[in-house]
Parts: structure tokens; C-alpha cells; sequence
């Protein structure tokens, strides 16, 4: 196998990995402080800081974004980001062994941190085609196919926020979007990645930031955008700067999630929306 396929491989298993785990411990006390919900764009740093207390197949992080910030805050963490999650996740089991996201949230619960929908818009499988058409030399990128499953996910998405209000509805809500993930032209290090399609990519990214970004708004929560942050930081940036690693995928061996340096830099984005409004009693 080629390290291209085995790079497709571990795309595709970001999606279908199908080991489970044990239950967490169910929060006490009216819901935990702060409560991360989301999929892997916020649970994993991939093979580096691997939290064994998690169920395996979340392969969520000990240095990821919600970690980071429940420590700046000095936060109450119960971190229920894992991998492969989609909205229905939040609010039914994932798998057994991985139970409902929201079973975490309650009275008590101060603050709430959402990323997620990826998966729902489909975006791994419409990024591995791309990759193969940039092989076959046949084919375009992107579709009304892919926009319009990026569309879709803003209905539940809105239902869902609505449950971690009326789940914790003293608690702050903070949506945050997807880094820049390669800029224009792409890179040598995305291998079969035409220049043609590193456009369509980021595009697709935008699209499901836009979406996102709009119905968060509209339910009143913080959205927090970090594109800005992110600019010359995405895949095509040197080893130990870069957000995103690459499809050969160095550092996290999971291509097109965040780096450590990334879950560092969005958390580093986050913090400060979430102190500007200052957290609930």
C-alpha cells in the first residue's frame, strides 16, 4: 500500500473506526462546569497525547482544544468530543460504549463548547474524491452534491443547539468554525492534490463555516471564527507551524485534522470570546 492509500485509508477510518470503550461516568451535581461536545476536529491531536481514559475509539486528546481551555479557565471538564460524531451523536449514542454527548449537560453547566457537523456534511469522502480525481486526472473536485450536504446540516444543527440550551440553560454556548486548511494552489505536501482543487477544498470548508457561523448567531450563541488565526498555517506550512497536517500526515498521522499547534492556536482563539462575556454563575 502506497503511503497516498494509507493516507486515504485513515480518512476514510475517521470516519468508520469501529472500536468501542467504556461508559463515562455519568456528571453529578446537575451537569458538569463545562461540557465539550463535538467530533474529532476538537476530540484528537491523532497519535500524540492519547487520552487512555477515553473510550478508544474517540481517540480524543489530552492536549486537545477543550483540555487547553478548561485549564486556562481552571474549569470542571467533562469532554465528550469523539471521533467520527455527527449530530444525531449528540443527543442519541454513538456506539455502545460511547453514550448520548448530551447526557453530560445540566443546570450546573457553565459553559458549552460545540464543533462539530464535519462529518455530517460529508466532507471526508468528498475530500478523498478529490485527492482521486487528482490521481485519475479525470473528474472536478467539488459539486452541487457536496454544497448542497453542507446546506443540510443547518437544520439539525440548530435543533441541537436549542437541546444544549434547553439542557443547560444557564450555561454560555461557543460554536467554533474550521481553520484555513490549504490556501491556494495547494502544495507538494498534499500528494494528488491538483492546484485546480485546493480551492474547491477551502471553499467546501468556508461553505460549512458560513452555515455554521449563521445559525449559531441566529440561537444566540458565540461564534467564534478562526480562519483569520490560521492564515499560513495551514497544511502546506512547515512541520511544528501548521494547523492541519497534510494528507502524509507527520505529525497526527490523520489527515486534514489539527496539529497540537493547532488545538494550541484555536484554543488560543476561543479564550478570549469566552472572557469578553465573561462566564455564568
Amino acid at each position: 500500500m502506497t503511503n497516498l492509500a494509507r493516507a486515504f485509508a485513515v480518512i476514510a477510518c475517521s470516519i468508520a473506526f469501529g472500536a468501542t470503550g467504556s461508559v463515562e461516568a455519568a456528571p453529578l451535581g446537575g451537569g458538569a462546569e463545562y461540557v465539550a461536545l463535538g467530533d474529532s476536529g476538537a476530540a484528537t491531536t491523532g497519535v500524540r497525547n492519547f487520552d487512555i481514559t477515553a473510550p478508544p475509539r474517540c481517540l480524543r486528546s489530552t492536549a486537545n482544544t477543550p483540555k487547553l481551555i478548561a485549564r486556562e479557565l481552571d474549569l470542571r471538564l467533562d469532554d465528550r468530543t469523539c471521533n467520527s460524531a455527527r449530530i444525531p451523536d449528540l443527543a442519541a449514542a454513538q456506539q455502545p460504549g460511547i453514550p448520548p454527548q448530551f447526557e453530560a449537560l445540566g443546570p450546573g453547566t457553565r459553559l458549552v463548547t460545540v464543533h462539530i457537523g464535519a462529518n455530517d456534511a460529508l466532507m471526508a469522502e468528498h475530500i478523498v474524491a478529490c485527492h482521486v480525481y487528482g490521481l485519475s486526472g479525470a473528474g472536478g473536485c467539488a459539486g452541487p452534491d457536496w454544497d448542497a450536504a453542507i446546506d443540510a446540516i443547518a437544520a439539525p444543527y440548530a435543533a441541537a443547539l436549542q437541546q444544549v440550551s434547553d439542557l443547560a440553560p444557564k450555561a454560555m454556548i461557543v460554536v467554533d468554525g474550521w481553520p484555513t486548511y490549504v490556501r491556494d494552489g495547494g502544495c507538494p505536501e498534499l500528494v494528488g492534490l491538483r492546484p485546480s482543487d485546493a480551492a474547491p477544498i477551502q471553499a467546501a470548508f468556508d461553505r460549512l463555516d458560513t452555515v455554521v457561523a449563521r445559525v449559531a448567531t441566529a440561537h444566540g450563541a458565540i461564534y467564534v471564527d478562526t480562519r483569520a488565526a490560521s492564515a499560513g498555517r495551514d497544511a502546506c506550512a512547515p512541520v511544528g507551524i501548521r494547523w492541519i497536517d497534510p494528507v502524509i500526515a507527520t505529525e497526527t498521522l490523520i489527515p486534514y485534522h489539527l496539529t497540537p499547534q493547532g488545538m494550541r492556536g484555536v484554543a488560543d482563539v476561543i479564550l478570549p470570546a469566552i472572557r469578553a462575556t465573561g462566564l455564568p454563575r
